[in-house]
């Protein structure tokens, strides 16, 4: 069925002349209205005739660059001497974390230890809670001079 209606289609419009010279007028029109380019376009022949004077337009002078007095083999050693410097205090921080979380461990086993109440809540508690106080502190230092986020509780 769609063969035969495209048959029909083809075989109707085939008939009909077809007058083109209003849309060929209307094309030329409006070629005609748009605005043409004021810029000047430059071509190897422009490039060819000018002289090639070089015009320097007055502006901010120009501010002196700093001289590097340090060469770039000792701007290496230091910063690899700070970059091991800065190695060893995380190191240092992270041993004293860790230090003290041990710490904290052994005396939490030794209050679960401990059958005397007075003991317990009197003396292995106030160490518990400095030794605590400390580690928070040590955490902090570790944070402060780069360290992990491992560092934290």
């Amino acid at each position: 069925m769609t063969i035969i209606a495209t048959a029909f289609l083809l075989f109707s419009l085939a008939d009909e002349p077809k007058d083109t010279t209003a849309l060929v007028e209307a094309a030329k029109e409006a070629k005609a209205k748009r605005k043409t380019s004021t810029t000047k376009v430059i071509t190897n022949a422009d490039v060819k005739k000018s002289k090639g004077k070089l015009t320097v337009l007055p502006g901010a002078p120009e501010k002196p660059r700093p001289v590097d007095t340090v060469g770039p083999i000792a701007k290496f050693e230091a910063e690899k001497k700070a970059k091991a410097a800065a190695d060893a205090r995380v190191a240092a921080a992270e041993q004293k974390v860790a230090d003290l979380e041990h710490e904290l461990a052994i005396i939490e086993q030794a209050y679960y230890d401990e059958g005397d109440p007075d003991v317990r809540d009197r003396m292995i508690r106030k160490k518990f809670e400095a030794t605590k106080a400390l580690l928070a502190v040590a955490r902090q230092e570790l944070l402060e001079c780069g360290g992990h986020a491992a560092a934290l509780p």
